[in-house]
């Protein structure tokens, strides 16, 4: 039974969080970037419309290169309890918010658009480190499975 979670594990939970923001960002990014491109263009500025179709497409091949990076780089480091899909459900709503709280800043308040970006990763990131360990089940007894004596003694 996990009864504590190291640091390190910590850690990388909480930038496994940030690539779950980039792996709910890449979709979003390839629906929204064909929809303004076809609309702008409708709108009769072609040009425009293909550029802003085609670099939309590039952030989310960026946000997805990104995800795999951080994926492979940090799972194996979190791997221990990760694996339990309350983590990745858990992760993958820390980072939900944090995608939400990203888009408010950068779309509806005035403030130099590193600060909404570096902002929301920072908190889902110290959110991820703040949570992880304390997953559903980590810690209760009943949610573990219970060997019987007799198989033990064999072995």
């Amino acid at each position: 039974m996990i009864r504590r979670i190291d640091p390190v594990g910590r850690l990388a939970y909480g930038v496994l969080c940030i690539a779950a923001m980039a792996a709910l960002a890449a979709p979003l990014l390839l629906v929204i970037s064909a929809t303004a491109g076809i609309v702008i263009a409708i709108d009769d500025d072609v040009s425009k419309g293909l550029l802003v179709w085609l670099l939309g497409w590039a952030c989310a091949a960026f946000a997805v290169g990104l995800f795999f990076a951080i994926f492979y780089t940090m799972w194996p480091l979190a791997a221990d309890w990760v694996i339990e899909w309350g983590g990745y459900a858990l992760g993958f709503a820390i980072a939900g918010v944090g995608l939400t709280v990203m888009a408010v800043l950068v779309f509806f308040i005035d403030m130099p658009l590193y600060l909404a970006v570096i902002l929301p990763m920072t908190g889902t990131a110290a959110a991820g480190i703040a949570i992880a360990g304390r997953l559903a089940g980590l810690g209760a007894p009943a949610a573990q499975p219970r060997i019987p004596a007799r198989a033990i003694r064999r072995r």
